[in-house]
């Protein structure tokens, strides 16, 4: 039933769509401005700051609404179509699925579509873009998770005081699903909007692996408060944003209905000293809780401010009880040297703030997570820009004799989802325990672009070394990929494809189960077709 209801509203948006974008132009209406995260236009206008053609504010507080920030013209309406698109992924032998929002690429074909139409009536702003979806879900070979009260597709290494909703697959069948997508209403009081919104969103300044909010799972539904223009001082450029929002379970976690739901409670600033404008330094927080409902998680709007634990223990889960407070603080920066093409960043983040200054200088990684990346880009013979891009992520911890203290990147002490939404982590898409090196080449004239990629996961280390089967060198569970990709925009559309090849060492571990040694009944080949389709691109 749900499949033809998607099906239906799928065909019906396609075919109003033309018309809806003639009489858009006829009418003079004015161009749509939300970019959505990952498209090939947010690509492009991060390129354009390398050399200094496009201004670095809101570049690390990003979501589409955003895209709007610094228009706070009160007068007339105005109104544009949100650039449909169409997001689609195909995996030859097992899930692979990045950065791609509400979108879970399992085996066969997973697709969505988003569009829209975005409004302003004076001080009021609306973006309403909802997104429909398929996914073909094809079987694979994975282990049932085993814990008792969870369900088979659960992971079968997250739980206890490591317990996080990140399903190994999203139930046994293909589905459909609809959701609001990148939709969002708010006002603009001065400098200050406040509104709501399900839309995604991505702090800091990584490429792929965003350690506090990134687009690799579904919007978080939300209030929120930010800047909508930077905030001038003496001493530099500030912009900030703090929001207030509800976590859902995945349908493929547990059995119990009464913990489904979560509050999350938020804050980002970024500053941008006047002596040195090109350079952006900033810190984020997030504060999870357990919430029975959007009431009781309306209770936890300062938590980001006013809860803060350094207590190492695991407490209750229960909602009367539990002292702990699950929270992920992060300090980044990004340096951006238009003469030269170049940028820098990183972004490091902790669980658990140090009980000292002493256990900070002698174990400064504990319950750590680093970001750390470069681009840099420059003319080829007075045409297109060639870019060179890399990055290197680490969400795994060093292992611990003492039981109590076991941690792990996004798991959570204080309630079993950890830091999720239905079903996939909110920040990085590498994963609790995760670790990955990326390296980029492209070439980049105005309308086309194509370039080279390759990368090397390592999947939930953490869980590696609890395995009670014992230790093998071989057993890692990593993927090393390689791929091509490329854009072209022509007759007033815009086409991304990326190709990649993976190879996945040990899937899921499952070569401990066979004894020691390196062993290959359990490595996977996979392909993956990505395209990104927006058909009536601006």
């Amino acid at each position: 039933m749900l499949r033809s209801v998607t099906r239906s509203a799928l065909i019906a948006l396609l075919t109003l769509l033309p018309p809806l974008a003639a009489r858009a132009q006829q009418s003079n209406a004015p161009r749509p401005k939300a970019i959505l995260i990952g498209s090939p236009n947010e690509d492009r206008r991060r390129l354009d700051q390398l050399f200094g053609t496009a201004p670095l504010a809101g570049s690390l507080i990003r979501s589409p609404s955003a895209s709007w920030l610094g228009d706070t013209s009160t007068s007339g309406r105005q109104w544009g179509l949100v650039e449909p698109v169409i997001d689609a992924t195909w995996n030859s032998q097992i899930p692979f699925s990045l950065d791609d929002g509400a979108l879970w690429a399992g085996r066969g074909l997973s697709t969505r579509v988003t569009a829209g139409i975005e409004a302003r009536f004076g001080l009021l702003h609306v973006l309403i873009a909802p997104e429909v979806g398929w996914v073909e879900n094809r079987a694979f070979n994975l282990l049932p998770s085993g814990i008792p009260g969870r369900s088979d597709f659960a992971s079968p290494f997250q739980s206890g005081p490591v317990s996080a909703d990140v399903p190994t697959r999203f139930g046994s069948q293909s589905f459909a699903s609809a959701n609001p997508g990148q939709s969002a209403a708010w006002m603009s009081l001065g400098r200050v909007d406040a509104g709501f919104s399900t839309e995604n969103q991505w702090w800091g300044p990584a490429l792929q692996n965003a350690l506090i909010m990134s687009d690799n799972a579904p919007g978080i539904p939300e209030a929120f408060v930010r800047t909508n223009r930077p905030w001038h001082t003496r001493a530099g450029d500030v912009e900030a944003k703090a929001i207030l929002g509800e976590l859902t379970e995945s349908l493929y976690f547990d059995d119990d209905r009464t913990n489904d739901h979560r509050a999350i409670s938020g804050g980002i600033v970024t500053f941008a000293p006047s002596i040195e404008p090109h350079l952006t330094l900033g810190a984020g927080r997030i504060v999870m809780s357990q919430a029975s409902d959007v009431g009781a998680a309306a209770g936890h709007a300062l938590d980001v401010l006013t809860r803060w634990s350094t207590a190492r223990g695991t407490p209750p889960r229960d909602s009367v009880h539990a002292q702990g407070v699950d929270q992920l603080t992060s300090l980044f920066g990004r340096w951006v040297f238009p003469a030269s093409g170049l940028e820098v960043y990183g972004e490091w983040a902790r669980m658990l703030p140090p009980i000292s200054l002493r256990d900070l200088f002698v174990a400064p990684q504990k319950t750590q997570g680093y970001t750390i990346g470069m681009q840099m880009a420059g003319r080829v013979m007075g045409r297109g820009p060639l870019r060179f891009q890399a990055e290197v992520t680490d969400l795994e911890q060093t292992p611990t004799s003492r039981a109590g203290d076991t941690l792990s990147f996004y798991t959570s002490r204080v309630v079993p989802q950890g830091f999720t939404q239905r079903g996939q982590v909110i920040g990085a898409p590498i994963g609790p325990g995760g670790s990955s090196q990326l390296l980029a080449i492209d070439y980049m004239p105005p309308t086309w672009d194509v370039g080279l990629f390759g990368e090397r996961i390592r999947w939930n280390d953490d869980a590696y070394y609890r395995q009670l089967t014992g230790i093998s060198f071989f057993s890692h569970d990593v993927s090393v990929l390689g791929g091509i990709r490329g854009t072209v925009k022509a007759m007033g559309s815009t086409i991304h494809a990326e190709l990649s090849l993976t190879h996945r060492f040990n899937f899921m571990f499952q070569n401990l189960r066979g004894g020691f040694g390196p062993l290959s009944g359990n490595d996977v080949h996979n392909e993956t077709l990505r395209i990104w389709w927006s058909p009536l691109e601006r």
